[in-house]
C-alpha cells in the first residue's frame, strides 16, 4: 500500500501537497495490533492519531455499572482521534480497541504542530476539515434520531463504499455485526431483519462482505446527498 496515496483521499490530508503527505507517510511509525488488543485507554495523553490501513477500530467507555457504550466504528481508510490530538486537554476521552486484527499508521501530534507552524494554507486546509467533520456529526445525530433502522444501517455502508465506484460494490463488515447494531442504536436481535430490508434497494448480504448493486439507488433510500462525508 502507499501510505501517502492513500492518506490523500481522507479529508483531514486532502488538500496537502504530496511532498508534505510524504513527510507524514515517512515519519509516522505503522502499528499492528491483534484483536481485542487496546490502543489506548480513556484519560491517557493523547500524542498521536491514527490512520487505518486495515481492520477496524471501537471508540467507547464504561460505565460505572461496567457496560459498555459504543462511541463510533472506524473502519479501513479512516482517521480517528484527532480531536483528542488538538483539544485543549490532550487526552483521549474515550477508550480504543481493535475489533479484529489492525494494522494503523501512527501520527505523531508534533509533526501537524511543526507543519502548522511553517505553512499558514496548511493550517486553513485542517480548519475547513474540522468544519466538515463537525457537520458530519450533526448528519450522525440526525440519522440516530429520524432514520429507519435500514436507512441507518445503508447510510453506514455507503461510508464504507471507495470514492467513483457506482455499481456492484462489495464492503467488508467487522466480524461482529453487533458492534455494527449498537453504534446504530439498532437491537443486535433486529440487525439482520433491519439489514433484509434493504435487499429491494439492491443490497446483500454475503457472511461479512454487503454487495450494494447501486450506490446511487441506495443512497437515494437513505436520503444522502454526500456519502463522501468525513467520519
Amino acid at each position: 500500500m502507499n501510505i501517502a496515496n492513500a492518506l490523500k483521499k481522507t479529508p483531514l490530508f486532502s488538500g496537502m501537497r504530496d511532498e508534505t503527505l510524504a513527510h507524514f507517510a515517512e515519519k509516522s511509525p505503522v502499528k499492528h495490533y491483534e484483536k481485542g488488543a487496546e490502543l489506548f485507554a480513556m484519560g491517557d495523553p493523547a500524542s498521536a492519531f491514527f490512520f487505518i490501513i486495515n481492520g477496524w477500530i471501537k471508540l467507547y467507555r464504561v460505565s460505572r455499572e461496567g457496560e459498555e457504550s459504543i462511541i463510533n466504528v472506524f473502519a479501513p481508510g479512516e482517521t480517528f482521534a484527532e480531536a483528542a490530538v488538538f483539544g485543549p486537554m490532550q487526552r483521549y476521552p474515550v477508550n480504543a480497541q481493535a475489533v479484529e486484527e489492525t494494522t494503523l499508521l501512527e501520527i505523531p501530534r508534533n509533526l501537524f504542530v511543526e507543519q502548522i507552524r511553517a505553512d499558514s494554507d496548511f493550517a486553513l486546509s485542517i480548519l475547513g476539515a474540522i468544519s466538515a467533520k463537525q457537520r458530519y456529526l450533526i448528519q450522525q445525530i440526525e440519522q440516530l434520531t429520524v432514520r429507519e433502522a435500514p436507512q441507518r444501517i445503508g447510510t453506514f455502508l455507503l461510508r464504507l463504499c471507495p470514492a467513483g465506484n457506482g455499481k456492484n460494490v462489495e464492503v467488508s463488515l467487522p466480524y461482529d455485526k453487533s458492534l455494527i447494531a449498537r453504534r446504530l442504536n439498532i437491537q443486535p436481535e433486529t440487525f439482520s431483519r433491519a439489514f433484509k430490508k434493504l435487499e429491494p434497494h439492491g443490497v446483500t448480504l454475503k457472511g461479512r462482505v454487503a454487495v450494494i448493486e447501486s450506490i446511487e439507488s441506495l443512497a437515494a433510500f437513505c436520503d444522502v446527498e454526500d456519502r463522501n462525508s468525513p467520519c
